[in-house]
């Protein structure tokens, strides 16, 4: 294994700092911006002496220069061949971010929670189920599958242009828009990306868990061919939904 071989915790600024020394270019979006932490220029050595010692203090740096483990740590991240990432928010106000990632036999998963970014070493075998791991142990919501065109699920009032024409059935549609509605603890926007053999990073649409207040989790999202489909939010589901998502990216 070349990246971290046990859990390490950095405030965010340390990490940012971090990923400018090995100049790898802007930060992973669940990582955040280094521009929100815009200092003036006299303060900038003192945040990489303080950076450093951290660093030091946490094995990921000796004599001033950054570990192999942590630099390769950071590369992993910054060219992953495979990635699953969520955005979480939480009925409290809370919120959080995590990525899973991984670059040939090498993975690390990272959470973020305030101004806390926390580095895992995993397996890169099951990076989907790595990411669900992190989600709230909620049970799929006892729900029907369906399958609606957008312009329905946006446009649930419309009719038909014929007056003569059968009324839709609605029900599907309706289902839908009753479930959105629903009473929530926590919404997770769930992304899988990919680095094609060129080196471009293809990133999904999201793919959306919504824990429902006292019923469980739904999972919805929108396909290829603009209809959004929902279905129970079951572990087995969005594994295997994540996964199909990044099959299709490759």
């Amino acid at each position: 294994m070349s990246v971290i071989d046990t859990p390490l915790a950095l405030p965010k600024t340390v990490l940012l700092t971090a990923w400018t020394m090995v100049e790898l270019g802007d930060p992973h979006p669940v990582l955040g911006s280094n521009l929100h932490y815009w200092m003036p220029a006299d303060a900038v050595g003192e945040q990489h002496e303080h950076a450093m010692t951290l660093l030091t203090r946490q094995r990921a740096a000796r004599n001033g220069r950054l570990s192999p483990l942590w630099t390769d740590t950071l590369r992993t991240i910054a060219f992953a061949d495979h990635e699953f990432y969520s955005w979480c928010a939480f009925a409290d106000g809370s919120s959080c971010a995590v990525l899973v990632a991984s670059r040939g036999r090498d993975a690390v998963r990272v959470i973020v929670n305030d101004h806390v970014v926390v580095f895992e070493p995993i397996e890169a075998k099951w990076l989907a189920s790595s990411l669900l791991e992190t989600l709230p142990d909620v049970d799929g919501a006892a729900i029907r599958s369906v399958s609606v065109r957008q312009e329905d699920y946006e446009n649930p009032d419309a009719r038909p242009a014929s007056p003569l024409a059968e009324p839709p059935d609605t029900r599907d549609a309706e289902l839908l828009l009753d479930t959105m509605a629903a009473p929530r603890d926590a919404l997770h926007q769930l992304y899988a990306a990919v680095r094609g053999i060129e080196g471009s990073r293809f990133r999904s649409s999201p793919i959306t868990a919504i824990d429902l207040t006292g019923r469980g989790r739904v999972l919805t999202y929108l396909t290829g061919d603009d209809y959004v489909n929902l279905a129970s939010g079951t572990p087995r589901e969005i594994v295997k939904t994540l996964n199909d998502t990044a099959t299709a990216l490759a």
